[in-house]
């Protein structure tokens, strides 16, 4: 019952072969959900704001994963000719980085994918005169496609052939190639996601990954298990346990090792897909398994510090491995005690990452300073003899591969 997709090329290599490595998108590892355009019908659009809680939700669930990167199936706004997805403007806005896809397959049996195609890259060209660099930044891929191959296999399903999804990537890189956004998708991998029984594509980007994997790229574009359905599927069960049994012993081993997307962090899909794999309870906005950890150590607080005190730093102040000239307040960082210091300054610290979420910063010297009524007002340690400080940042955040082959 589980489902596996892949940014294809070739069939889908063991969870234990190396990542990919290939220019500044591919040698990353990301991880995420994937988001469709609208809520279970097309006329229920998704905006900004959907997108924007969607994606904060996922930043900020508890576990050491930075579930912090986004799956789309299309570049427009459902319902519209070519205008671009507001995920655009909630992906820039909370920095969270991309996987674009174009939807290729026409609504017609037969037809040419060539106006869908034309629609995309128009909205997406809308979307970088509107965010330039900004959005080209947090784009990681371009799927051309989804399933479209597994679909045209399929009884009753609309899709396209190997050879006709070839020839999209191929035009769709030409027209990148003579577009004025050009520069924006400059070294993006471009490919297609589909099933591992359908995954072979010319013209799709290939890009390195390990010995045993040959050529074949390693992005898991869609991966998950249902909590319910109303259809039996042998073995397979829909459930809670069997959710958090799949999350634990599969999911766990791939996340942060290979760019991970999993189906879906919320219920959007339409309406004849009655099997619910949503990680989060639509309703309560919880997550329907209660440890999302993979097993990570908890970290203790240092002996010199309360169970109560706490100090968190925003991403912006956690960008290097030393901070000269660390100043409080400011308006990122916020400092918290059950009693207030009028004030104290750092000058020089050193942080030492323990995992995703948790940073130990040692202070070697300090000096005085007095705070400032930045609303929310500063609250500053109590200790002003503290050699150590726990910083914790803030994470607010089918099986599909996909390949690659460059132009």
């Amino acid at each position: 019952m589980a489902i596996h997709r892949q940014f294809t090329a070739r069939d889908s290599a063991s969870v234990n072969d190396a990542p990919i490595h290939s220019d500044r998108a591919a040698s990353n590892i990301y991880t995420g959900f994937n988001y469709g355009a609208f809520w279970g019908v097309e006329t229920n659009v998704k905006k900004k704001a959907d997108f924007f809680d969607g994606f904060d939700l996922a930043k900020n669930l508890t576990t050491d994963i930075p579930f912090d990167s986004a799956r789309l199936f299309t570049c427009k706004t459902a319902g519209t000719v070519d205008e671009p997805t507001e995920a655009f403007d909630a992906a820039v806005e909370s920095n969270t980085t991309l996987l674009l896809g174009f939807w290729i397959t026409p609504s017609r049996s037969g037809d040419s994918p060539d106006k869908n195609v034309k629609n995309e890259m128009a909205a997406l060209e809308k979307g970088f005169k509107k965010h330039g660099q900004a959005l080209s930044d947090l784009i990681i891929g371009l799927s051309i496609g989804s399933e479209d191959i597994y679909r045209a296999d399929e009884a009753g399903e609309l899709g396209l052939t190997t050879e006709v999804v070839g020839q999209t990537i191929a035009k769709v890189k030409e027209s990148i190639a003579a577009s004025s956004f050009v520069e924006y998708m400059e070294n993006k991998p471009i490919g297609h996601v589909d099933t591992a029984k359908y995954s072979v594509v010319d013209n799709a980007d290939f890009t390195h990954t390990g010995q045993q994997a040959g050529n074949r790229p390693v992005w898991i574009a869609e991966m998950g298990w249902p909590s319910t359905d109303t259809e039996q599927h042998g073995a397979a069960v829909a459930g809670i346990d069997e959710l958090e049994k799949f999350w634990t012993e599969v999911g766990c081993v791939v996340f942060s090792k290979y760019t991970t997307f999993w189906y879906e962090l919320l219920k959007d899909s339409t309406p004849d897909q009655k099997a619910d794999w949503g990680l989060i309870d639509t309703l309560s906005h919880k997550p329907r398994i209660e440890d999302l950890s993979c097993g990570a150590p908890k970290p203790s607080l240092p002996a010199a510090l309360s169970a109560n005190s706490q100090f968190t730093l925003q991403s912006s102040l956690l960008g290097s491995n030393r901070l000269s000239g660390f100043k409080v307040p400011v308006p990122s960082t916020t400092l918290s005690s059950s009693k207030i210091q009028p004030s104290l300054g750092i000058s020089e610290a050193t942080l030492s990452k323990v995992g995703p979420s948790i940073t130990y910063m040692t202070v070697f010297k300090t000096t005085i300073i007095t705070s400032q009524p930045i609303p929310p007002a500063p609250k500053i340690w109590s200790n002003t003899s503290l050699s150590s400080i726990a910083g914790t940042k803030t994470i607010t955040h089918h099986e599909t591969h996909l390949a690659t082959n460059k132009p």
